[in-house]
């Protein structure tokens, strides 16, 4: 039946074969293609040799183009996927056939030059005709006499992988040495065949090893696809000549020992043939003759392959996930199955282990940690525990000697790689050995010192100015942008992120009782790194599960005593610049550390809180930025530690211990200005329940600035109020706030009337042609009519309601107020500009309690006036914005001492600033003067004042005839604008004034307007002659004027130059 089934695919190939024998192309071979793949791999396995004939033929023929036998080399391919070589000499015919294809004497790589297609075909078929060969077949290749020939296609599989660029290409011939090394992914578990190939690869491993691993120390633009299986070939490879043998005692099946290792061979024998001359053609065959693997063979390899293996520490720095997993897979073979031949390189394989059981890859570190524990128990099981140890500690401190000047002089890469080692070796150890080794007074100070040094700070960019702002917690937000932990070495979060990591280990499994009482040692002893040791503590402190309150006692009493908490702050003769930076980043460090310790106890914090809580508040309020944002962000773990949701209800809950201290040492001001800052904290978190305990404190700075008004900390007391002014105009808004809906609903129809009748009569009142007959009657008749609607069900002298007694806050922002009035008239700017804030900000409170209101509006109104008078920009401008908030506030009732008093002052710094301004553009440094914020404030703001004070025409016509001069467009563009928008603000509450105005600068500055009396919009239109320098912006304002006086009739026309 089988020769039936091969008679007849014999003639079905025949006359395929036949046209192929007879003219070779691309058409013939793809015939024998196909006809092979329709035919059973038994008949083909039957005709292999008939079907490889012409193949064998027409590659022999050097004038055949290369890509018909590229296609020739396919029906090779596809033959030998269907049929097994069983015999070894047609296995060399077609193996010399194929390196012929390629091979090129007069090239240095004996490699043709281009014909990518062609090798990729060749290597490819070379692994077909290893895999498809029989198991005799194999045995005979692995033989001392076929070792030359198996060296010409080791050879070129090296050339290639070495210097090609075809990505694909260069895998292929990789994987092809794989093949004819037998460490293929298909190779049979036959340790016969393994132990003949093992001898004859061991000539080769030099070349092959130093090949494979220039490969995998590759450039960054190399595929990783290239790396990856360069390694995987090279730890095969090695692994295959290298591994122990199955008859060793099972100490060759574990680790070496410590006297194993340091062993040095000096045998002046040559077992590896180093030292033979090349071209002595005998005595290399000898050598390959008579070399064996044997003892002497093993310990000089494994002396050779230690330097180049340990270069695949590299590689745990490697982009690229799927390479450090391979570099897993290749130290599991050297350390489970070359363990006693390879014992030099033992050390290095496992401190590569433990870098990559750090890695941030899951798959890597799971990897590697199995590896780990791997070894460990065998370890465990097999050896002296002291020798294995005691290896373990002398290299874990090796690497703690050289690791800060190789953390300094790396880039990020290489430090999260050492990074990594450390952290391994720290899990390597674990529990039950890194106590013991931190017992040794040595080990720990170099473990410590170590990290302290690779977390050096950098503080140059530390500022150490006060911006004197109120802060919370919300308002400082943008700052965590950008952490203000910044390091020298360590800049990439990542790296900072396994520091982290590692100060984990050592707080899980080291003694932390050690580690707390060396490092407080160490900040005594060595002062200069006091912050880095104290950054160290915090980040070890903050993963402990299991605290123990004695111990923290201990740290909380370091971190608070007072030579230690309170450092010096202000540059000065005796502290310089660098060192207030440094001060600045312990102090924050030390703020920090009792917000993580806060965190670590949680409610057993409480204990602490009666020591701590008020200093932290203290940092809360500092005036240094930074420092502000920790203390508040300490304050917000204390918060959450003890329950609570935020750090109102923290203080809420502690407002008798603060309040308590606050008074006290309120009064002793110039010992204790840093109560200053808790008022400020105490202050902004505070709520109207907290009036009693504020009232009391703010009563003591009101007498502390009786006592002596010039006095040095009068700033200090004036920020105080003017906190708790901000904080209760704040506390009030919401309260509005939230009763605004209630105070919205005045729906009585009767009531509604009366206020539009007294509303009224009261604009009429102020009218100077008041008309009785206006009003529908006289005054008396309104009095009537509102009498009238008493018939109604409802007792309407009750809606004028009894003057309500203010309550307590007014009284005391009145207070208040009148103490800052005090400072009105100071010659000290700073105490000046934060009364008259202050003040701004306090008469809004009392917007809705006129009689407490309109004196204090008297009683200012004198000191004010003079301030306009003064030559310091910053005080005008300031002034101005006290005046903005009184025209708003009261109204009428200053109109006619602004404008006798006031604008005259204004109306000539105008006039005098325009000159200033007069040419500047855009990008002139100009805008960022005083000068011009002023100018700014003051055209953008006349328009409310203009409408608050209900002011008249005569008036506004002085003020736009002022401030005519920024409508020429050489001012400063944003002034022209600001005039513009003010000249349109003030049409849209007397449009014939600016009207008139406008038409007026026209009339002067820009052409004659007809005299006559029928002025038509057409007449203002100018050509481009009259243009000059007002005539945009005029005619800007006028078509505005015309748009508003107009919209209603549906008529809007425009003008323009």
């Amino acid at each position: 039946m089988e020769s039936t089934i091969t008679r007849d695919a014999f003639l079905k190939l025949k006359p395929c074969c036949d046209e192929f024998m007879k003219i070779p192309n691309e058409k013939t071979a793809v015939n024998v293609v196909e006809c092979i793949k329709k035919l059973a791999d038994s008949s083909i396995n039957d005709l292999f040799e008939y079907i490889c004939y012409p193949i064998i033929i027409h590659l022999q023929k050097s004038a055949i183009n290369k890509d018909v036998k590229l296609h020739i080399i396919n029906v090779l391919k596809t033959t030998l996927n269907k049929s097994v070589i069983n015999d070894t000499g047609f296995f060399g015919k077609l193996y010399s056939i194929l390196m012929i294809q390629i091979y090129d004497n007069n090239e240095k790589t004996n490699l043709i030059t281009g014909h990518e297609e062609l090798k990729l075909s060749v290597m490819q078929c070379l692994k077909l005709l290893f895999r498809k060969s029989s198991r005799q077949v194999i045995m005979s290749l692995y033989s001392r006499e076929y070792a030359a020939k198996l060296s010409q296609s080791i050879a070129l599989c090296l050339a290639i992988a070495n210097h090609e660029k075809y990505l694909l290409l260069r895998i292929e011939a990789i994987e092809a040495l794989m093949t004819i090394s037998y460490v293929h992914d298909e190779a049979l578990s036959d340790v016969i065949i393994k132990n003949k190939a093992a001898d004859i690869m061991m000539l080769f491993l030099p070349g092959i090893v130093k090949t494979l691993q220039d490969i995998t120390q590759g450039s960054d633009v190399q595929n990783h696809k290239i790396t990856q299986i360069a390694l995987r070939a090279l730890g095969r490879i090695v692994t295959l000549v290298m591994e122990d043998s199955h008859d060793k005692k099972i100490i060759s099946q574990g680790l070496p020992t410590l006297s194993s290792i340091n062993c040095q061979d000096n045998d002046n024998d040559d077992p590896l043939g180093i030292k033979l001359k090349r071209n002595n053609n005998d005595v290399l065959k000898k050598h390959i003759e008579t070399s064996i693997r044997d003892e002497k063979f093993f310990k000089a390899a494994a002396e050779k392959l230690k330097n180049p293996l340990n270069e695949l520490a590299n590689l745990t720095k490697h982009d690229n996930s799927n390479v450090r997993l391979e570099l897993v897979s290749t130290l599991d073979l050297f350390l489970t199955k070359t363990t006693h031949n390879m014992n030099p390189c033992f050390s290095e394989f496992i401190e590569i282990i433990i870098t990559l059981s750090e890695d941030d890859s899951d798959d890597v570190k799971n990897s590697s940690r199995n590896l780990l524990n791997k070894i460990t128990k065998l370890i465990m099981n097999n050896y002296d525990m002291r020798t294995i140890i005691e290896m373990l500690e002398e290299n874990f401190y090796k690497l703690l000697t050289k690791l800060p000047r190789l953390i300094r002089r790396s880039n990020d890469s290489t430090q999260l790689s050492y990074l990594n080692k450390v952290g391994g070796y720290l899990r390597l150890l674990g529990k039950e050995r890194l106590p013991k080794i931190l017992i040794s007074i040595s080990h720990l100070r170099k473990l410590i010192l170590s990290l302290v040094y690779i977390v050096e700070f950098d503080c140059s960019d530390v500022t150490v100015l006060e911006d004197n702002q109120i802060r919370t917690i919300e308002d400082m937000t943008y700052l965590t942008n950008r952490s203000w932990k910044q390091f020298k070495f360590l800049r990439d979060k990542i790296t900072q992120d396994k520091f982290l990591l590692i100060c984990k280990y050592l707080c899980e499994m080291g003694d932390l009782t050690i580690l707390i009482d060396s490092i407080i040692e160490l900040i005594s002893d060595t002062p200069r790194y006091s912050k880095e040791l104290t950054f160290l503590l915090n980040c070890i402190l903050q993963f402990d599960k299991n605290p123990s309150i004695s111990l923290y006692q201990q740290v909380i009493d370091y971190y608070t005593d007072n030579e230690y908490w309170y450092l010096s702050l202000q540059v000065d003769d005796d502290t310089p610049l660098v060192n207030v930076q440094s001060n600045i980043i312990q102090t924050c460090l030390l703020t920090e550390g009792l917000g993580i310790i806060s965190t670590t106890l949680k409610h057993k914090y409480q204990k602490f809180l009666l020591k701590t809580l008020y200093i932290i508040i203290e940092r809360a309020g500092s005036g240094h930025g930074l420092i502000s944002l920790v203390g508040l962000q300490s304050l917000e773990k204390i918060s959450q530690s003890q329950g609570h949701n935020d750090i109102s209800n923290l203080l809420r809950e502690n407002v008798d211990y603060v309040s308590y201290h606050v008074t006290i040492k309120l009064r002793k001001v110039e010992k204790y200005p840093g109560v200053l800052d808790v008022v400020t904290i105490v202050m902004k978190y505070s709520t109207l329940d907290f009036l009693p305990c504020l009232k009391e404190i703010v009563e003591d700075a009101l007498t502390q600035l009786a006592i002596n008004f010039k006095q040095k900390n009068s700033y200090s007391l004036l920020k105080v109020l003017n906190t708790f002014v901000i904080c209760i105009r704040q506390l009030v808004l919401n309260n509005e706030n939230d009763n605004k809906l209630f105070d919205d609903k005045i729906d009585d129809k009767a009531e509604i009337v009366i206020k539009d009748l007294l509303n009224y009569y009261e604009a009429k009142k102020n009218s100077q042609d008041i008309d009785n007959d206006d009003l529908g009657g006289t005054i008396e008749d309104i009095q009537r009519e509102i009498d009238e609607h008493k018939n109604d069900n409802y007792d309407y002298e009750n809606i004028e309601e009894e003057k309500k007694e203010p309550p307590t806050y007014v009284k005391l922002i009145e207070d208040v107020l009148k103490r800052c009035l005090h400072f009105l008239p100071s010659k000290d700017i700073p105490n000046t500009l934060l009364a008259m804030q202050t003040l701004d900000e306090g008469l809004h409170i009392l917007a809705n309690w006129n009689d407490q209101l309109l004196p204090i509006v008297h009683e200012l109104w004198h000191p004010l006036v003079d301030r306009f008078k003064e030559s310091n920009i910053l005080i005008t401008n300031r002034a101005w914005q006290l005046l903005v908030t009184l025209a708003k506030l009261s109204q009428d009732f200053i109109r006619s001492r602004t404008l006798k008093q006031v604008l005259p002052s204004i109306s000539k710094f105008l006039k005098t600033s325009a000159i200033e301004s007069y040419k500047k553009n855009i990008k002139n440094p100009y805008k960022f003067t005083q000068m011009f914020k002023l100018q700014r404030q003051i055209l953008l703001q006349f328009p409310m004042i203009a409408s608050d004070l209900k002011i008249h025409e005569k008036e506004l016509w002085d003020w736009l005839d002022i401030s005519e001069a920024y409508l020429s467009d050489q001012q400063h563009p944003e002034l022209q604008d600001y005039c513009i928008n003010m000249y349109k603000n003030i049409a849209n509450i007397n449009s014939d004034i600016v009207w008139v105005k406008c038409l007026s600068i026209i009339n002067i500055k820009i052409k004659n307007i007809p005299s006559n009396s029928t002025l038509k919009l057409s007449d203002l239109k100018i050509d481009n002659n009259c243009k000059n320098e007002y005539s945009n912006n005029i005619y800007k304002i006028i078509n505005y004027v015309h748009e508003i006086t107009y919209k209603n009739s549906g008529y809007i026309a425009s003008i323009g130059g």
